[in-house]
């Protein structure tokens, strides 16, 4: 569960870091999105992806596809490779799972 806490903290910085517009932008739609509750929170669905695959978390984003909204994560493998997962924000529903 370590390798999930740091990859939170990880995002986290990330946000703060690209600067006060895009990080409010995406916190407030991630935020309005999850009181109406039209998504799930992001600490649960990291959870759920974490016991699914043995990988090690290094990016996510929430997006706004087709009306709906996914959380796209991208994994690495200990073998090294790149997983992306898109995952029904709503649902926690696996969408797609590709191979980079």
């Amino acid at each position: 569960m370590a390798p999930v806490k740091n990859a939170c903290r990880l995002l986290i910085l990330v946000l703060i870091l690209a600067g006060p517009g895009f990080a409010e932008s995406d916190h407030d739609l991630a935020r309005a999105a999850a009181s109406r509750h039209e998504i799930l929170p992001l600490a649960t669905v990291i959870e759920d992806i974490s016991d699914r695959y043995s990988a090690t978390l290094l990016e996510v984003e929430l997006e706004r596809e087709h009306g709906l909204y996914v959380y796209e994560f991208e994994l690495i493998t200990p073998e090294g490779r790149i997983l992306e997962i898109l995952v029904d924000a709503a649902t926690g529903e696996i969408l797609e799972e590709e191979e980079d």
